[in-house]
């Protein structure tokens, strides 16, 4: 990424710039009124981490560890390195990219998350971090697994007990087409949208919680059955039938680390947050603290009602945990499908906040020129809504004015399109599974390279900046030292390396028809993908006899959000020049800084 050198520019200077639409992209940041408050940046966590995770996954872990204890520990343990991975983030995020600006070198938050930060621990080579990180990211960086998983609820809750393959391929691509098309029609009503699935859904957990609380104190909701009575709770019984082998343990954790994921999400979108330096922070810790404190709550809730014995058994294999609560509590099916029914939109709302934010990371990554037809995949258009509410209301409050001409609000829409591909692409590739094997792998395959692998460089990367390279200026105040990293750091490793082990206990492992290890070398030769495709990018420059140089030339405000600079908008240049002049251009690149 190439800088302003230093100075002050006023806006004139950008505009004055020789414009060529063939090479040159202009994109905006969102205006001050479409700025993301603390409360949607809360919501962004909450829609994404209350999904298939918190319903489906207790029963898999209770599976494979045999243990109501482990399983509560595990949720408490998570909320803990999630924390951890989080003040990891708020490090890099708060910290860098810099920009020159006002003369000086300031900090200014930009959306794309690992990225950035990969980007500028690993600068040389030229592309190397972005086709590292970009490929797996474009790949991998969707939510497959949960399309899937509420294709399968759906039919659940219609009464489908087996839910086929076709039916359930169908309803995942139909919800991620709706989703995508949400988006690319309005950037306002997908958030709104966002912020109406995670209240509701805190409410689902809550009800849950409330439920099997009171449960427990005596309390029977089925007039035609005795009260359920579910597992001990004391410590002496909940850790007493734990698993044998440490795989079984390892391998179910990834479950947990899946449903904690949602942390990343902001900082997916961190250029269009409002005042990231001063309310950032402040909104996403406590969210977390909040988030950790529900989900053990809700796993206490749900052994309160459903004995352990009653969750090993082999036909329960399938089975999610939610389900069999709701029937217990209730004593009838209709209960058991409407739970299933809310699993279903709770999932959904999954779908919507992670197709809002990768989609921005994908129009990140081609902002860079890796890709074909870069350019186009990094522009955002406005949206229809706002094109239509501009002709309805004809004034200029819907508007924000940039150099005189008019800034409606803006959607990336082929990297939404993108975003769509590679989720139906995964489908696709695991459509011969059956539905639970599929929803299990592509959860695992999510869990083991977007969290575990780029969680482990993220965190190294920062140990590396910080006491090594020692070229890390971290803004005040600190976030966790470097204990949050190095205990990131050394958990992820561990997670790495014991996922190769096959757990003795069959119900641990990922899915039914494939070895344990397929996960784990999967996620590791992704790495290689990146590496590939950066060999292929410099075949390619050999062959044409020039290089690719890529200048994205940052315009950054502060007057807009008192004292903080932002970025307004950015002018990105994709120019294919000869060796020699490409090579002059990045002389004096590095003599700007």
């Amino acid at each position: 990424m190439a800088n302003l050198p230093p100075g002050n520019f006023d806006e004139e200077d950008l505009v004055d710039l020789e414009f060529d639409q063939e090479r040159m992209r202009k994109d905006y940041a969102p205006s001050r009124r479409e700025k993301l408050r603390s409360f949607t940046v809360i919501c962004l966590i909450f829609n994404r981490s209350i999904g298939s995770g918190i319903f489906a996954t207790p029963a898999k872990i209770l599976q494979g560890t045999n243990s109501v204890g482990v399983n509560i520990v595990f949720w408490a343990i998570g909320g803990f390195l999630t924390l951890c991975g989080t003040l990891v983030w708020l490090e890099f995020g708060l910290s860098i990219p810099r920009e020159y600006v006002d003369g000086k070198e300031r900090a200014v938050p930009r959306s794309g998350g690992e990225k950035n930060y990969l980007e500028w621990v690993l600068r040389r080579p030229k592309f190397l971090a972005t086709c590292m990180y970009g490929i797996v990211f474009i790949i991998l960086g969707n939510l497959s697994g949960n399309a899937i998983a509420f294709g399968r609820y759906v039919l659940l809750a219609a009464g489908h007990d087996d839910p086929q393959r076709g039916p359930v391929i169908g309803l995942a691509i139909a919800a991620l087409t709706i989703v995508a098309l949400l988006h690319a029609i309005s950037r306002r009503g997908g958030i709104l949208v966002n912020n109406l699935f995670a209240i509701l859904k805190v409410g689902i957990l809550l009800t849950i919680i409330i439920l099997g609380f009171a449960v427990r104190g005596g309390r029977n909701f089925n007039k035609e059955a005795p009260r359920p009575i579910g597992s001990s709770l004391k410590p002496s019984d909940t850790f007493a039938s734990s698993a044998k082998g440490l795989a079984s343990y390892t391998s179910t954790f990834l479950y947990v680390l899946y449903t904690y994921s949602g942390f990343e999400q902001p900082f997916y979108v961190l250029s269009e947050v409002h005042q990231p330096r001063k309310y950032f922070a402040r909104a996403v810790i406590p969210a977390l603290g909040i988030l950790t404190v529900l989900f053990v709550l809700v796993n206490i809730a749900y052994v309160c009602v459903v004995p352990l014995e009653v969750i090993l058994k082999p036909e329960n294999a399938g089975v999610d945990i939610t389900s069999m609560f709701f029937e217990l509590v209730f004593g009838n099916d209709t209960a058991k499908h409407v739970m299933q029914a809310f699993v279903a939109f709770s999932i959904l709302g999954n779908l919507i906040v992670m197709t809002f934010t990768a989609a921005r990371v994908k129009q990140e990554i081609a902002k860079e020129g890796i890709l074909p037809k870069s350019l186009w995949l990094a522009t955002a258009k406005t949206t229809p809504t706002a094109q239509l509410l501009a002709r309805i209301t004809k004034r200029k409050g819907e508007l924000e004015l940039i150099n005189g001409k008019e800034h409606l609000e803006q959607s990336p829409m082929a990297a939404l399109a993108l975003h769509w591909v590679s989720s139906v692409f995964l489908i696709a590739v695991t459509s011969r599974l059956k539905p639970n094997d599929s929803y299990n792998f592509l959860v695992s395959l999510y869990a083991y390279v977007i969290i575990s692998v780029m969680g482990f460089f993220t965190s190294l990367g920062l140990l590396y900046a910080k006491y090594i390279r020692k070229d890390f200026v971290s803004q005040k105040p600190s976030f966790g030292g470097p204990t949050a990293a190095i205990v990131y750091c050394v958990c992820n490793a561990f997670f790495l390396i014991t996922a190769f082990l096959t757990p003795p206990n069959h119900r641990a492992r990922a899915t039914s028809v494939m070895p344990n290890y397929v996960v784990p070398i999967v996620g590791l030769s992704s790495v290689l993908w990146g590496v590939i495709w950066w060999l292929g990018l410099k075949l390619v420059m050999k062959q044409r006899g020039q290089r690719l140089v890529v200048t994205r030339t940052p315009y950054c405000d502060k007057g807009d959000d008192k004292g903080e600079w932002v970025l307004r908008y950015e002018i990105i240049d994709h120019v294919w020049r000869a060796e020699s002049e490409a090579g002059s251009i990045r002389m004096v690149q590095r003599h700007d800084g």
